[in-house]
């Protein structure tokens, strides 16, 4: 009998295992997330988090283990429903506007009506009118557009890499306010990572550290 996924947990790691070549990132990876936490993943570049959230996106595939998302496990070819993900900034188009980037995006599902971004857009502080291409956007202007595009779908589940990052201190405190909301009033699960341990304190129910091939939990 297949073990089933943990009770009201919304990520589970398994001993998950990773190495690119001779670069071993995981060994034993253990990882609870209940439904409705934030999560926050601390530390330098180079020791495997943005590894992490790919293979917990189903863009990466472990060496071993298992990874289960909202009670399904991932295996090959699958990618788990309901996520909005902040990974890499540079996949928009460069020669159209931040508006008609996320309504390209959003055609690809469905699920998201022009009025819904135009909505997701101010509330990250973006003007969807504006007719600036986003070759012409400054780095806080695309991690702003990039939380818009996590959260045009109304995700059960954020994965969000370095999303403060090269945002100014008032966009950090605007955008923390909004994850706060999404986490307390929709439920909304987040795990997201950052060099800063001060962007998460006032965010995370819980925190951890890449250590020796596994993560453990910290303080923030």
């Amino acid at each position: 009998m297949e073990y089933q996924a943990g009770e009201g947990l919304m990520v589970e790691l398994r001993h998950v295992r990773k190495a690119y070549q001779k670069n071993i990132l995981f060994t034993d990876c253990n990882l609870q997330v209940p439904r409705g936490q934030i999560c926050g993943l601390i530390g330098p570049n180079g020791r495997g988090k943005s590894v992490l959230f790919k293979m917990i996106c189903g863009l990466a595939r472990p060496d071993g283990g298992e990874i289960w998302v909202d009670g399904e496990r991932l295996r090959k070819g699958r990618f788990p429903d309901g996520i909005g993900v902040i990974l890499d900034t540079s996949g928009f188009l460069p020669g159209e506007t931040g508006f008609r980037n996320l309504e390209l995006l959003a055609q690809i599902r469905g699920k998201a009506s022009k009025a819904r971004l135009r909505e997701q857009m101010a509330q990250v502080g973006l003007d969807p009118g504006r007719k600036t291409r986003v070759e012409k956007y400054s780095l806080g202007m695309k991690q702003r557009l990039a939380m818009a595009q996590a959260l045009m779908e109304d995700p059960r589940l954020l994965i969000l890499d370095e999303p403060f990052e090269s945002v100014d201190a008032e966009g950090v405190a605007e955008l923390t306010g909004l994850l706060k909301e999404k986490n307390e009033r929709e439920g909304v699960t987040i795990l997201l990572t950052a060099h800063n341990s001060r962007e998460l304190a006032s965010l995370c129910h819980k925190a951890y550290r890449i250590r020796d091939g596994r993560l453990e939990e910290t303080d923030v």
